[in-house]
């Protein structure tokens, strides 16, 4: 197992032990964030494809309705409406905070439904149109608050989980294994000393016996 490359002494020992005890602590929150990350994430998965059956249907009922007006008024006078379109709607973008994740709060303000188109060659098919289009601004709108945090979640959980992983194999063993190799040394020099000590000892005894 790879060590760092540390002198052996009792203070780079407590050092090291002090850091390991913040790096599985810090390893501890990670999983923490990781487990709040990904319930968020799958409340947000399944409001996204309730959100997005709607905006299908939406789209639908609005593909329904231009199919009737092109019928009934032609295209080009479905183009040029299109072309005059205009919604007048307000978009407001705020974010909020999620275990350090920015996610998007989007508001949508709809006037009135009012045609910005003329009257002659449009008909009521070609409002329909226009109509449920503007209906479904919110939906959109909803979608992509939902979306884009999605986005933003699953970044950072990769991101997570990439320091969880490098923590788990990479940190935390190399500091275990940098410990015990400091561990194992210092007991072995203290082994040694006081084998030194106990020689040293006898000696003075010996040459006390031998000068009686």
């Amino acid at each position: 197992m790879e060590r760092l490359p540390l002198s052996v002494n009792k203070s780079n020992l407590l050092r090291l032990k002090d850091e390991l005890f913040f790096a599985r602590d810090g390893l501890e929150l990670l999983d923490e964030k990781k487990e709040a990350l990904m319930a968020h994430i799958n409340t947000l998965a399944g409001k996204a494809e309730r959100v997005r059956a709607k905006m299908n249907a939406m789209l639908e009922e609005a593909y329904s309705h231009l199919r009737e007006a092109i019928l009934v008024d032609g295209r080009l006078a479905c183009e040029r409406a299109a072309l005059a379109s205009k919604m007048g709607e307000e978009v407001r973008v705020r974010e909020k905070s999620f275990m350090g994740v920015a996610l998007p709060i989007v508001r949508i303000d709809l006037p009135r439904f009012v045609p910005s188109y003329g009257f002659q060659g449009t008909g009521t098919a070609m409002d329909a149109v226009a109509k449920t289009i503007q209906g479904g601004m919110e939906i959109i709108a909803e979608l992509a608050e939902i979306e884009v945090g999605l986005f933003r979640l699953i970044a950072e959980i990769k991101k997570t989980i990439k320091r969880i992983n490098a923590l788990e194999n990479i940190y935390i063993p190399v500091y275990e294994s940098t410990i015990k190799h400091m561990e194992e040394s210092l007991e072995e020099k203290e082994r040694e000393f006081l084998f030194q000590m106990k020689r040293q000892k006898g000696r003075r005894r010996e040459v006390e016996h031998g000068s009686i």
